[in-house]
């Protein structure tokens, strides 16, 4: 009969962004350990549960030793266990001990190779009791990473000192020994509410005797009660949240039984921007601010407790009092930064280092503000807005707000911008120019701040790599590979008209002064933003076959480079094609065939069976129409102009022989498939394409 598991590691205050990694970590290392070992299903789950105070996993339909199991061991060759007389050499005697036989009770097991020796042996199952300590052990061996702590005289090393150990496997206690302490069947309840140690008489009865115990165990049932609760409070104040699963995945590692109530402050400092103050309620007290229906942030907010206060005034009345504090705070950070302009810091950026060969910031200004007025026509922006924009953008990193809420910067650079009034084009870029911050964020929208992006991140990328410090493997400190995705990104939403060569080569010229950029150098880092768009790609759907196909195509810009994967990856996905697919390959293998052979312009007068003549005549025909389909880049349409060769060319492969022993007549035959070839190369190797 099976039953249920419970673990649970009763601890210190563990981090709230570290909880659910840490709870995941123990069910799937408990996991596969039970499952190798044969006490549970491996396609069965254990449910973790997860507490600022605790970590648990519980796991259904755990047997209670493993299964007797008869093994096969097949020992040396006959002929290498008997010695010429017949006796048994030492390495029969060696098998024969680790079965645990003598040499004549040992079995002979005969195959193509030979006769060897051979025994069965049954081996009794382990008991669950035996092998959780030390599969325990191994598991949180293995949780223990650089951000671990020791405490008291013991080597063991975990997030946060464990104080308390649960086991149990039914209603039995399973005797486990870890971090100094005996496993018992008593966890603790709520700080406040009910502190001290609560027995748990059955493992699936866990839950149930902590909430009870004031204690919501459950990870997501807890995030849902937090997100209805702030919900529910900001109806009832007529007001709204914003989008805060990150706020809420934090809440929810802070707090054991869920209070939600609301706050206010005084309306004077909404005088402050209100990114400011947001950032300030968020980061320092994990508050949600609230806003009007207009979108305007209010003077309320929300903080979720973790107690349930017989006077919730006085609660609310605390959290008001310390986040006043801390909202003067960003008042007097703003005051202090507006009282001179943004420009009046550029000459300390030169005090800050960008990179050792690369210069200080103020140095990737001037190379920004020349790069970003040269991109700025390619993305219909205003060289000068651009220049301006570019010398700027980085001097709000001197602010005292930023400093405090690095998470600000660009966006206070945009209130002091429109403060010293400069133009609103360069003070929205000097913020959209950070954009997107992470993946799947938002692009920048305005013409400047898509040109200052590109140039900001070209310029690292560029730089970088000229630099010798490119990302490898996983080491990447200048985040490269989410600036060229970036890159990509932007110029595929702006259809910018520069290809990435041409942008490689622009960001180069404002380099080459402070660092000259290799011809080595400029290949690899077209691999590398090519990379990030396949993988940009990818994410989308689009097949490997396609890329490669796309990739081997005309070159043009990123936008022409997706617009062509799109349209072949849907010219692949139509089965009628894929005998044109297959020619494609066929007449790939004859050109690779052909080698050095020089293959002259097509000589019509040469052409002699039915079949060539008319595949010539519609590669003519078809050469006029995609010539102006291209020019219009409807990529559909040049394929399916393309798709009606086909029976064309099914019948030239069905009737003519290309590699024949006349020598001009095969080179115009070949003459013929690279015309062809060439008409599908505008859009992509077709030959590329395949099913799996």
């Amino acid at each position: 009969m099976t039953d249920t598991l419970l673990i649970e590691l009763g601890c210190e205050e563990l981090p709230a962004k570290s909880l659910v990694r840490q709870a995941e970590m123990l069910a799937t290392g408990m996991h596969k350990q039970l499952a190798d070992a044969g006490l549970m299903e491996s396609d069965s789950r254990l449910r973790w549960l997860a507490t600022p105070r605790r970590l648990a996993i519980v796991g259904e339909g755990i047997a209670p030793r493993q299964a007797d199991r008869r093994l096969e061991r097949k020992g040396p060759a006959e002929k290498a266990a008997f010695d010429a007389e017949g006796n048994p050499t030492r390495a029969a005697e060696g098998f024969a001990r680790s079965v645990g036989l003598a040499v004549d009770q040992l079995d002979r097991l005969e195959n193509e190779q030979g006769r060897w020796l051979y025994a069965e042996i049954d081996e009794p199952g382990r008991s669950l009791a035996e092998l959780l300590p030390e599969m325990l052990d191994k598991v949180v061996r293995e949780m223990a990473g650089a951000r671990s702590m020791r405490w008291s005289d013991r080597s063991d090393r975990f997030l946060r000192p464990v104080r308390w150990l649960v086991v149990l496997y039914g209603d039995q206690v399973v005797p486990v020994s870890l971090f100094g302490l005996e496993a018992g069947r008593e966890t603790r309840g709520h700080r406040i509410h009910a502190a001290g140690a609560h027995a748990i008489e059955r493992a699936g009865d866990y839950e149930r005797v902590l909430r009870q115990a004031f204690v919501v165990a459950d990870y997501d049932q807890r995030r849902k009660r937090i997100a209805e609760q702030v919900r529910a409070c900001a109806e009832s104040a007529g007001l709204a949240t914003q989008a805060e699963s990150a706020l809420l995945d934090e809440v929810t590692g802070l707090v054991e039984w869920p209070v939600a109530v609301v706050g206010s402050f005084d309306e004077g400092f909404l005088e402050v921007p209100a990114e400011a103050l947001i950032s300030s309620m968020r980061e320092h007290q994990k508050s949600f601010p609230l806003f009007s229906a207009d979108g305007e942030l209010a003077a309320r907010f929300i903080t979720v407790a973790n107690i349930e206060s017989e006077q919730p005034e006085l609660m609310i009345h605390g959290f008001e009092r310390v986040i006043r504090p801390r909202l003067a705070d960003a008042r007097f950070f703003y005051e202090q930064d507006r009282q001179r302009p943004l420009a009046d810091r550029m000459e300390r950026l030169g005090e800050m280092l960008f990179q050792e060969r690369l210069g200080s910031l103020a140095d990737k200004a001037g190379r920004l503000q020349e790069l970003a007025a040269a991109l700025a026509p390619a993305f219909s922006a205003d060289p000068a807005d651009c220049a301006r924009a570019a010398l700027l953008s980085k001097c709000d990193l001197l602010t005292e707000m930023v400093g405090e809420f690095p998470e600000l910067q660009g966006i206070m650079g945009r209130y002091y911008a429109q403060a010293d009034g400069e133009p609103e084009a360069v003070a929205v870029a000097i913020q959209s120019h950070y954009l997107p911050r992470h993946a799947g964020d938002a692009l920048p929208e305005d013409p400047a701040g898509r040109a200052l992006a590109v140039a900001d991140r070209m310029d690292s990328l560029v730089g970088v790599f000229a630099a010798g410090k490119k990302p490898k493997g996983g080491k990447d400190p200048f985040a490269l590979r989410r600036a060229a995705l970036a890159v990509v990104r932007i110029l595929e939403q702006s259809r910018c008209p520069l290809s990435l060569d041409e942008l490689i080569h622009r960001t180069a010229d404002a380099l080459k002064a402070q660092l000259p950029v290799s011809d080595e150098d400029r290949d690899e880092i077209r691999r590398f933003l090519y990379e990030r768009l396949r993988s940009h790609l990818t994410e989308r759907g689009i097949d490997t076959n396609t890329l490669n196909a796309v990739t081997a195509g005309a070159d043009g810009t990123v936008a022409d480079f997706v617009d062509r994967a799109l349209a072949v990856q849907a010219f692949a996905d139509d089965p009628e094609v894929e005998s044109l697919i297959a020619a494609n390959k066929r007449a790939a293998n004859l050109l690779e065939q052909a080698g050095d052979i020089e293959i002259p312009e097509i000589d019509a007068n040469s052409l002699q069976i039915d079949a060539e003549e008319r595949l010539f005549e519609e590669v003519i025909q078809a050469e006029g129409a995609i010539d102006q389909l291209l020019s219009e880049r409807d990529y559909p349409a040049v394929l399916r102009r393309l798709a009606g060769l086909r029976p064309a060319l099914d019948k030239f492969f069905d009737d003519v022989m290309v590699m024949v022993d006349d020598d001009s007549l095969k080179a115009n035959r070949l003459s013929l498939l690279s015309r062809l070839r060439a008409l599908f190369l505008r859009i992509a190797d077709v030959a590329k394409l395949g099913r799996a």
